[in-house]
Parts: C-alpha cells; structure tokens; sequence
C-alpha cells in the first residue's frame, strides 16, 4: 500500500509525461490547472474510457457554470435594453438564447464523457451516470459522485 506522499509525487510525474505526450492520456491529471483540465475536456470529446481526476471534472463542470451565468446575464441585460414595454422575448435576447441552445449541443457529449471518467476514477461504472437523469434528487447524485475520492481500482478502465 502507498503512502499519500507517494501518490503526490507519482500524480506529479503522469501529469508531466501527459503534458510532455509521452504517455497515453487514458490516465487522469490530478490537481490539473484550469487550462490543462479545459484542454482535457475538449480533446477527449467522446472518450468514455479512462478516468478522469476531481479537478478535471470540477473545471469542466465550472466552465459550464461560467457559460450558463454569462448567457442568462446576455438574454436578461439584452430584454432590459429593449425597454419594459417592448415584446418577450427580444430578438437580442432570442440569438443569445440560439447560441447558448448551441452551446449546449456541443458540449452535451464532453460532458457526459467527462461525467463518465470521473466515475471511472472512483472506480464506478460509467452507467452509474444513469441516476443523474433522476429528476430533482439527479443533481445531488452527480455532485456526490463528482466528489468521490479516487481509487486505485479504477486503473481497470485504463486501457493499456
């Protein structure tokens, strides 16, 4: 069994092999920086085997976050500068709402693959992201499981 000391520094050296491109990138980066976890998101698009760490989930999770806050703040400022009389929803307000409904298409698919890996790290089946899909209690559900220490079992959803 290992210690955490040892676990620190080998999560030091993936993480800098993966960033160097010297090893497969099935393996998660732990304490990933913003960037590294964006980047992640995005280049894994559709891979739903691997792991992925806390921090690359959570990164993912409050780019999404930042996105929704920014397209609602748009479609609310965009009706507020129409003027009180004028018509629901505006046509400001109406393209802001396409490009986020666009948004939203595109990263539907990163999301639940990012969703899945990180299940993968707690050493959880990918079809566990079913429960999320559970109206009201679903939400809780997926912030749990985002929160799930990693375990060392996980590594069976690397692929060698």
């Amino acid at each position: 069994m290992s210690t955490g000391a040892d676990d620190f520094a080998q999560d030091a050296v993936d993480a800098a092999e993966i960033a160097a491109g010297r090893r497969p990138s099935d393996k998660p980066i732990y304490r990933a920086t913003p960037q590294e976890a964006i980047a992640r998101y995005f280049a894994k698009y559709a891979v739903f085997h691997g792991r992925a760490s806390r921090s690359e989930f959570w990164w993912a999770y409050a780019l999404n976050v930042v996105v929704f806050l920014i397209a609602g703040i748009g479609v609310e400022m965009a009706n507020s500068l129409a003027g009180p009389s004028a018509p629901r929803p505006t046509a400001g307000s109406t393209a802001l709402g396409i490009v986020f409904g666009l948004y939203v298409l595109a990263v539907i698919v990163p999301t639940i693959a990012v969703f899945v890996r990180r299940l993968h790290d707690a050493n959880l089946a990918g079809w566990w992201f079913l429960l999320t899909l559970i109206p009201f209690a679903g939400q809780v559900i997926g912030v749990i499981f985002g929160i799930l220490p990693k375990q060392g079992y996980g590594k069976r959803f690397d692929r060698a």
